[in-house]
């Protein structure tokens, strides 16, 4: 657990682990989106704890669907 988010460290299958970690990072971003369509930096701040609390090995699967999410849901996502 993250800051009572849950973290999925039980579920075996890589994968549904993953959707469910980025899942809940979308729903963070959901729930702190300014009225600038923007997360707030609170927000930032929970999913970047949250991300980093994900082991190093997992995090680029988890990052790229959190990116998938955030565009379905209408963030612009910047990629340098």
């Amino acid at each position: 657990m993250y800051k009572g988010y849950n973290l999925f460290q039980d579920v075996e299958d890589i994968e549904l682990r993953s959707r469910n970690q980025a899942v809940v990072m979308s729903n963070i971003a959901l729930d702190h989106r300014t009225a600038e369509r923007t997360i707030s930096a609170m927000g930032a701040a929970l999913i970047l704890g949250y991300f980093n609390s994900i082991p190093a090995n997992e995090r680029k699967n988890v990052f790229q669907k959190f990116n998938h999410r955030l565009e379905e849901s209408g963030f612009v996502v910047i990629r340098h």
